[in-house]
C-alpha cells in the first residue's frame, strides 16, 4: 500500500501528536496518584479525629456524671 505524501504528512503530524501526548497523560497519571495519597491520608485523618472526639466526649460524660452523682 503506497501513501501520497499528504497521506504520509498527516500520519507524521498524527504520530507526533501521539508522542507529544505520552508526556501530559504521565504528568496526568503523576498528579493523580499524588491526588489519591493525600485523599487517602485525610480520609485517615478524618476518622482519627472522629475516634478522638469520641473518647473525649466519653470522658467528658464521664467525669460530669461522677460530679453529679459525687454531689
Amino acid at each position: 500500500m503506497n501513501m501520497n505524501p499528504e497521506e504520509r504528512d498527516r500520519l507524521a503530524k498524527a504520530e507526533q501528536a501521539i508522542a507529544d501526548m505520552r508526556d501530559d497523560i504521565s504528568a496526568i497519571r503523576k498528579d493523580t496518584t499524588q491526588l489519591t495519597k493525600a485523599l487517602n491520608m485525610s480520609r485517615g485523618g478524618f476518622w482519627v479525629a472522629l475516634r478522638f472526639g469520641g473518647v473525649l466526649v466519653l470522658f467528658a460524660g464521664a467525669i460530669a456524671w461522677l460530679w453529679e452523682a459525687l454531689r
